[in-house]
């Protein structure tokens, strides 16, 4: 399915303004959260909290933030991607398991060739025990359904349009795909991420829209955050 272009191309000033917004709120949220955890008494016996309050401020000022930009930049939502939904995503029933198989594939290799082994989720089991349920489903929200959100909105709306515009699909897919895997930093996953980008870019361009890829996406970190829960609830 080819694309059509946005109604208005992204300029140069809306992709900075949007980078700008995304990184300025998680640079605000968690260097407010590391001040009053190292200055407020108490805070620290409650550390887990503050934690997911972050997450939670995070994801959602992001998407807040980042959707206002847009519409004072006069970019309606819909054209940036969110477009009406067609009966196209029934094909995200076999699209999904086979980006997911692609996916972990990917990154079976990896520890494969590299002799490196999954990270743990002791962490994040130890989170999800000592917080209650109600804490562990605002952070399942804020990593399962927001987190996904605004970053399909940013990365596959506002990057991969912005190169679209100027190179094509040849360039949107691969170069959004990469500046996705960067921003998610963690050495031993970009080829994790570079996979999960590629295949989230695809879905982008069959699509014609955000859904696509927008239901990968929290079929991915859902399923990753399921220990949450489980934990949580047990």
């Amino acid at each position: 399915m080819s694309e059509s272009p946005l109604q208005r191309r992204l300029a140069t000033t809306t992709l900075l303004i949007s980078a700008g917004t995304v990184l300025g709120i998680g640079a605000l949220v968690f260097g407010t959260a590391v001040i009053i955890g190292l200055n407020v008494p108490g805070v620290p016996a409650h550390l887990d909290l503050l934690i997911i309050a972050a997450m939670l401020v995070q994801s959602v000022g992001t998407l807040i933030a980042l959707a206002f930009v847009l519409r004072r930049r006069g970019h309606r939502i819909s054209a940036i991607g969110f477009s009406r939904p067609t009966g196209r995503l029934f094909h995200l029933l076999w699209q999904i398991p086979a980006a997911v198989i692609v996916v972990l594939g990917t990154q079976l290799i990896v520890f494969a060739v590299t002799g490196s082994e999954p990270v743990s989720d002791s962490s994040t089991d130890s989170i999800a025990g000592s917080v209650g349920p109600v804490a562990a489903i605002s952070m399942f929200a804020a990593v399962a359904i927001i987190t996904p959100l605004w970053e399909e909105l940013f990365f596959r709306g506002v990057i991969y349009g912005y190169v679209r515009d100027r190179l094509g699909l040849k360039g949107a897919i691969p170069i959004s795909a990469v500046v996705f895997a960067l921003c998610h930093g963690v050495p031993i996953l970009l080829p994790y991420m570079l996979a999960l980008g590629l295949c989230l870019a695809l879905l982008r361009t069959f699509h014609g829209n955000l859904w696509g890829p927008l239901g990968l996406h929290v079929a991915i970190n859902s399923t990753a955050s399921l220990v949450l829960l489980q934990v949580a609830f047990t």
